[in-house]
């Protein structure tokens, strides 16, 4: 008796041990890089956030970060691979998956937004008040921008009527509208692959902010720089939502702690002081030239774009309302509300 005794406990034992320890590989969870691990969103944003929620978690979940395209290199899939389960979770850029986002395209247009904090707070606004389509299949806990694009061409140019007939790379319809509107001739690619192209002389150059410059090595190949404001892109961390909803409850609060308002505003501050550091180390370098248009090119240049707005905003009755709700939110960020 005090045999059977025994091996059944041994047996209960071993089988709470397996139990444990499909437990604990249920919650070891990927996110997904597709750039550099030298990338500061990477060092100084998502890794500082995986560090704090898997603290305060205490092994109850552990997320491993796979910079550098570890599980999969094109930044086209990322979000195919969170569906498919390649990863739990990745940073993603929505416009690669056309037609999925639309209401995205308001944080594009052109003239509207000063800089990445406000853009990246007004972003945050605008989903978690329900107005941004395409993301039912995911939990958020981060969504922002860039900051606002500028002109980096491979030769000089002194205003926006030189860049007439120019194939300029953009990122997508609403800044290839922009793009048409200055006369030059959108193009549209992946962004790992615009410094090649530039210097294979397919592209004339393109917009960008400087973290893109610096992180695409399109810095080297595009030096003339036209700094009049276009729009943002787009960007986001987007998690399997059935992955997310099965985590533990209190796991779900701790990563949820650490997420939204506050993650954005971090990313925001980050990407703020980096536009500041890389404009002056880029002034600096050799062979870089500059143009910071005039208020009266400024003016010009805002008539220009300005259809471009208005167009967009025709298009739809939606439109009307994206366009509205993100001056309020901007004008709310800018007042300190």
């Amino acid at each position: 008796m005090l045999k059977q005794i025994f091996a059944a406990s041994v047996a209960s034992v071993a089988l709470i041990a397996v139990a444990g320890s499909a437990q604990a590989q249920q919650t070891n969870l990927k996110l997904a890089f597709f750039a550099s691990q030298k990338d500061p969103t990477f060092s100084d944003v998502l890794m500082p956030w995986i560090n704090g929620i898997n603290a305060e978690a205490k092994g109850a979940v552990k997320i491993d970060a796979f910079p550098s395209g570890a599980l999969g290199r094109n930044p086209r899939l990322q979000i195919k691979m969170v569906l498919d389960g390649v990863a739990d979770l990745a940073w993603v850029v929505p416009a690669y998956t056309p037609g999925r986002f639309p209401d995205n395209q308001v944080m594009e247009l052109p003239t509207l937004i000063n800089d990445v904090k406000e853009s990246s707070v007004a972003i945050r606004s605008l989903y978690d008040r329900g107005l941004l389509r395409g993301y039912q299949d995911f939990y958020v806990p981060l969504i922002s921008t860039t900051h606002p694009y500028t002109i980096h061409t491979v030769n000089p140019i002194k205003n926006f009527s030189e860049l007439k007939g120019l194939k300029l790379r953009a990122g997508g319809p609403v800044a290839g509208a922009s793009m048409r509107a200055l006369g030059a001739v959108p193009v549209g690619m992946p962004i790992p692959a615009v410094a090649e192209n530039i210097s294979k002389g397919i592209l004339a150059g393109s917009a960008a902010e400087w973290n893109v410059m610096y992180a695409f090595r399109i810095i080297d190949v595009a030096k003339n720089h036209y700094m009049a404001r276009l729009g943002t892109v787009p960007l986001a961390v987007l998690w399997n939502k059935e992955r997310f909803d099965a985590l533990p409850a209190n796991v779900r609060a701790i990563v949820r702690k650490h997420s939204g308002n506050a993650l954005t505003r971090k990313f925001g501050d980050v990407h703020f002081a980096i536009q500041d550091k890389m404009l002056g180390i880029t002034k600096k370098r050799a062979g870089h030239n500059f143009v910071f248009p005039s208020d009266a090119e400024l003016g010009k240049w805002d008539a220009v774009m300005r259809p471009v707005v208005d167009d967009w905003a025709k298009k739809s009755p939606k439109n009307k309302v994206l366009l509205a709700a993100l001056k309020e939110e901007l004008a709310k960020y800018r007042s300190g509300k």
